[in-house]
């Protein structure tokens, strides 16, 4: 079984809370009640993803609010080396392509900003 998916966003995410991933979604618990979803965009229509959603679940009741977080709006992007002869300009997406996935000619400096912004907007919720 193949899991660039869960090896990439375990990778982003691994200096933050205790996720259990599966493929392109993670989840951990928020409290008795509430769950929290976090998937990597599929846009079904190319292989390019340009950030997450999170959604926070009530465990009876479902659903309770979502937010879409852009990797533009919140990471610091520097040129893979190898590329960088390419092209000065910043793209902010993770793409699948003949089997990898990875970041497309930009990386980020540190996803640690954008987690943080995540995990702040889900406390808002406890």
């Amino acid at each position: 079984m193949k899991t660039i998916f869960k090896d990439f966003n375990q990778n982003f995410f691994s200096k933050s809370k205790n996720i259990t991933w599966f493929d392109k979604e993670g989840f951990y618990t928020l409290d008795e009640n509430r769950v929290v979803r976090i998937t990597i965009d599929d846009p079904s229509t190319r292989d390019s993803f340009t950030g997450y959603w999170i959604e926070i679940i009530h465990k009876v009741n479902g659903l309770i609010v979502k937010k879409f977080f852009r990797f533009e709006h919140h990471l610091t992007m520097i040129h893979k080396t190898d590329l960088s002869k390419f092209s000065k300009t910043d793209y902010y997406q993770v793409w699948y392509n003949n089997g990898y996935f990875d970041w497309y000619i930009s990386r980020p400096k540190d996803t640690k900003e954008m987690c943080d912004k995540i995990f702040e907007w889900v406390e808002m919720f406890k």
